[in-house]
């Protein structure tokens, strides 16, 4: 026996509407990936994506929304004078502005939060944000906040989000400088850097010569570049400094440092 003809155009409608249904459930998992990719380049573009180049975060009123879980992100900072910083709760990762690298981060995004990424010097422009699904889960392995390669802002040092950042209140402000003849200095208070206690500091640095940069370092640790080789200005960051002998240089022509003691 056949169906009755007038039962087809209902089967159809039926089987059209359930693939539809598919193809949107798929579309709304497809593109959560494990991996995400950052970039910051010097033409001013920053972003961050899944494997298959959906956009992670965006600037409008409504951020979109992923998966909570840990994540490990790929970064391409390849600008001077832009960063890759990706901040929230938990969460707090990031480039330097006057160098370039490739390190990855792996980080654990927490339920029902929002994370913003950005460059610190333009946080007006440069920058997306993007929430994260009530509910729980995991995206891949437990370990938050570590990095790998590249020239990142890890070892000795987590260089954070001078504008929003959230993870806990400023030990104090040091300022140093690069003076036209090259000399760089660090002082607090008004007085040369000798010794502080391990903390979250805001450094800020006016760099006068544009043949000379500022690097932070912790004895056996990666370099941390507040301002570049070229960049002649003005430079913020926060740097949360570890319990060690401390020194700060030039990466550029004689190197001659200067230290001090972070003390617990």
């Amino acid at each position: 026996m056949t169906p009755s003809v007038r039962y087809v155009p209902a089967v159809l409608a039926v089987a059209a509407l359930a693939a539809v249904g598919a193809r949107a459930a798929f579309s709304s998992h497809a593109a959560v990936s494990s991996t995400m990719h950052a970039y910051v380049h010097e033409d001013a573009s920053i972003g961050l994506t899944f494997d298959d180049g959906t956009a992670v975060g965006n600037q409008a009123s409504t951020a979109p929304t992923i998966p909570a879980g840990t994540y490990t992100i790929r970064v391409v900072d390849d600008a001077f004078t832009h960063n890759f910083h990706l901040g929230g709760p938990g969460v707090d990762v990031g480039t330097t502005i006057g160098g370039t690298g490739t390190p990855t981060f792996t980080v654990t995004l927490q339920p029902g939060a929002t994370y913003r990424y950005q460059c610190d010097d333009h946080p007006d422009f440069m920058y997306g944000a993007f929430t994260t699904s009530g509910g729980g889960g995991s995206s891949g392995g437990s370990t938050s906040g570590g990095s790998s390669g590249g020239s990142s802002s890890s070892g000795g040092g987590t260089v954070s989000n001078t504008g929003t950042s959230n993870t806990g209140a400023l030990s104090g402000t040091l300022v140093g400088s690069v003076k036209t003849a090259g000399k760089l200095t660090l002082s607090s208070g008004g007085s040369p850097v000798a010794k502080l206690k391990a903390g979250r500091y805001k450094i800020t640095v006016a760099d006068k010569s544009p043949a000379r940069s500022f690097v932070v370092q912790a004895k056996g640790r990666s370099a941390v570049t507040i301002s570049g080789v070229s960049f002649v200005g003005n430079h913020s960051v926060t740097l949360t400094l570890t319990a060690g002998q401390w020194s700060f240089y030039t990466s550029a022509g004689v190197k001659s440092a200067s230290s001090f003691t972070v003390t617990a």
